[in-house]
């Protein structure tokens, strides 16, 4: 990976997320987007998925593990269904910041500092989106692995997961078969899908850290200028400066609030299924040791982690700029320089967060908050179990 201009970088994790969205039809950066072929076989797939949760309660009624199981896949689904509706609804939105971020690459692309902190920024999303990559394909192979082992080892006829389609009858072998066609291909669409979307949000909150860098860049660079401008008397690139500077934040702000409104209940659909489907298998871990719920909870965990530490990065880059903004050598300036630059001073200080739909702040402590809430939930479960 030898790249040396962060917008070449920031084009490449674009077309790996295009490329995972394409699997399920939803590459809204495609000239004049409309849904495919693709977007409606997932569509229909899916809905297959949530009305068969409600067939499976009543087809493994007396089965409480399977009953459990099925509730934490149906969670997940949920979460699916949210991210794909927000996509399909809202696609212009992607379209909008994508070009924010591809203008505000290619417009720090010969300045040496800000190249250099972009392209670090694109590296480590590059990593990531990867990794992120490779957590649910690990997941999804686990799962995909059990029908062929357990014929091998057992002779036994086994579902990917404990969720049925409507008005089958899994011991009928072509029905059987029917289920196994449509499970695989719901991890097919899991695995692409959540890949796409985890990977477009680190895209979005990852660049506002570039933002951030790039303006404690300017304000540096705004020191530097006032500095030389009190030896020679020269204000001209000093108002300058002020006004761009400004003007990138205004920037900023806009990004976190467009943000912010468009992912408020995404975040909110996200942690309240994460919380369904690590309280339900890690009940099942306890109770079966089975090998798919372990995989559900360290995916969920990694995921709902994932989440809350994009909200902390984007509080701490929020508080950096602030720090950034009042250490400044703002008392270098004339009256009518710190008239303006008091904008600055005002808006740094209301900066947006992240919100779980807008009940409370996505960060790190609520990723520990929620995990002792499951391990309540789930001690609870065990004692009427038992």
């Amino acid at each position: 990976m030898n790249y040396t201009v962060s917008y070449d970088l920031y084009i490449h994790n674009l077309n790996y997320i295009r490329w995972c969205a394409n699997a399920v039809g939803m590459d809204v950066m495609a000239p004049n987007y409309k849904p495919i072929w693709k977007t409606f076989v997932a569509l229909v797939a899916v809905c297959v998925g949530l009305l068969g949760e409600f067939y499976s309660i009543w087809y493994f009624w007396t089965d409480v593990v399977k009953l459990m199981e099925s509730a934490a896949i149906y969670a997940l689904m949920i979460q699916g269904c949210t991210k794909f509706y927000t996509a399909l609804r809202y696609h212009d939105f992607f379209i909008a910041m994508y070009g924010r971020l591809d203008r505000f690459h290619q417009e720090h692309r010969t300045h040496a500092k800000n190249n250099a902190a972009l392209l670090l920024l694109m590296q480590r999303v590059y990593l990531l989106t990867r990794l992120i990559g490779v957590q649910y394909a690990i997941s999804v192979t686990v799962f995909g692995c059990i029908p062929p082992l357990a014929y091998l080892v057992k002779g036994e006829r086994m579902l990917c997961f404990s969720l049925v389609i409507p008005f089958t009858d899994t011991t009928i072998l072509s029905h059987y078969f029917l289920n196994l066609a449509w499970q695989y291909y719901i991890l097919l669409l899991a695995l692409a899908g959540f890949s796409a979307a985890e990977s477009v949000i680190l895209l979005f909150v990852g660049s506002l850290a570039g933002y951030a860098d790039v303006l404690k860049n300017e304000i540096d660079e705004l020191n530097s200028i006032l500095q030389d401008a009190d030896r020679t008397g020269d204000r001209s690139m000093v108002k300058q400066k002020i006004l761009k500077i400004i003007c990138l934040h205004q920037r900023i702000l806009e990004y976190e609030k467009d943000l912010e409104e468009r992912y408020s209940l995404n975040n909110f659909v996200q942690v309240f299924s994460v919380m369904l489907t690590l309280g339900g298998a890690l009940f099942l871990c306890i109770i079966t040791n089975s090998i798919t719920m372990y995989t559900v909870v360290l995916c969920v965990a990694i995921q709902l982690f994932e989440l809350c530490l994009l909200g902390t990065i984007l509080s701490v880059k929020n508080e950096e700029i602030e720090a950034t903004v009042y250490n400044s050598l703002w008392y270098l300036m004339d009256r009518s320089e710190k008239s303006t630059f008091l904008i600055l001073f005002h808006r740094s200080q209301h900066a947006v967060e992240m919100t779980v739909a807008n009940m409370g702040s996505l960060n790190i402590v609520l990723f520990v908050t929620i995990l002792r809430k499951i391990y309540g939930f789930t001690m609870m479960l065990m004692n009427f179990y038992g």
